[in-house]
């Protein structure tokens, strides 16, 4: 059961990826959208690993989504920056269970 919340940032934004990517073609997607699944796939890997650290890719992913909002020049339909603190605080939580967890032991 614990697997399963390391695991579903990264099931859900690759789920979301491939749904992009079949309606608008895969070479349109950004480097960054992919850089951003090797992160969380990353994270979700280390975290099922027992590493406490393997929360650190998925809140870089979370900092650099709210980063990537306050310095876009370009006026953005809609404001990312709760996904990003979402994301940054639920790495955050989801280290603190696996020490946690990893320290009972």
């Amino acid at each position: 059961m614990v697997k399963l919340l390391y695991i579903f940032p990264a099931l859900l934004y690759s789920g979301f990826l491939l749904t992009i990517g079949l309606s608008v073609g895969f070479e349109g997607l950004m480097t960054e959208a992919w850089m951003y699944l090797l992160g969380l796939t990353a994270a979700a890997h280390l975290l099922c690993k027992k590493k406490w650290w393997g929360c650190l890719p998925g809140m870089a992913v979370g900092s650099v989504v709210i980063w990537l909002f306050n310095n876009s020049r370009v006026q953005q339909p809609i404001d990312i920056r709760p996904l990003g603190i979402g994301i940054l605080v639920y790495y955050a939580a989801v280290g603190i269970i696996c020490y946690r967890l990893t320290k009972q032991k």
